[in-house]
């Protein structure tokens, strides 16, 4: 698997280095009760930064135009990356029990992932958008659930690189297969909690609208990440960045 200098975040506030970390529903409990703020406010933003793509790409789905459907998703689809880096760095450094202070790190991971996620973006809103109009004509379920499967993966793994790596999008395209296959029952797991939750979604109310985002991203990262850093040895890389710092 090739990978890139992890990025290391602003110091703050955080918990003891050799506390046990608690494993499963404990750890779960755990993370919101420390870091429900920091995640509500990434998921809210990164919602906000779908919706224009979304009102967009709905529209051009009522004039049934796979054209205008592309053209909606470029238009807006720009906003989306830059977003979804901000929520999974967000849940990553959470999940690393990272010091920081929330406003201040989202902001240059804004600031930093801006010009190499705009493409992913567009890219990714535009095959989301693709998915929709096939479902919406009626194409056979088989290969449209596929096609969800393979995205949704790919994009749990894109996002999750481009908060953590500095690489190029054709390198994290690689690595997202790679990282697909070699973590298989996890990363199906974790695309199975994605779509159930995107299936629910509608039927959840204001509920859904204050955890669309942060919650399921929160639910899938956790049942990667522990493979992904035992393979990559993420978190003592990043503490001797900051060390050398």
């Amino acid at each position: 698997m090739q990978s890139a200098r992890p990025f290391a975040v602003q110091e703050g506030a955080g918990p003891q280095p050799d506390t046990p970390r608690k494993k499963g529903v404990s750890r779960f409990v755990e993370l919101l009760g420390r870091d429900l703020g920091s995640m509500f406010k990434s998921g809210l933003l990164a919602l906000a930064a779908c919706l224009p793509a979304g009102l967009l790409v709905c529209l051009a789905l009522l004039a049934e135009s796979l054209p205008l459907v592309l053209l909606a998703a470029a238009a807006a689809g720009w906003l989306t990356g830059p977003a979804m880096t901000g929520l999974y760095d967000t849940i990553l450094r959470a999940l690393r029990d990272e010091p920081g202070y929330w406003w201040h790190t989202y902001r240059r991971v804004w600031k930093r992932s801006f010009r190499s996620s705009l493409l992913p973006g567009i890219a990714f809103t535009a095959l989301w958008s693709c998915l929709l109009y096939a479902w919406l004509a009626a194409a056979p379920a088989g290969p449209l659930l596929l096609s969800a499967v393979c995205l949704t993966a790919c994009s749990l793994y894109f996002w999750l690189q481009s908060a953590l790596f500095e690489n190029s999008s054709a390198q994290k395209l690689e690595n997202c297969l790679r990282m697909a296959v070699g973590f298989l029952p996890r990363t199906l797991a974790a695309v199975a909690v994605q779509l159930l939750y995107l299936f629910i979604l509608p039927r959840l109310g204001f509920f859904g609208l204050l955890t669309g985002l942060w919650l399921p991203s929160l639910l899938a990262i956790m049942l990667v990440y522990p493979p992904l850093e035992h393979t990559l040895d993420l978190e003592a890389k990043i503490r001797q960045i900051q060390a050398n710092r």
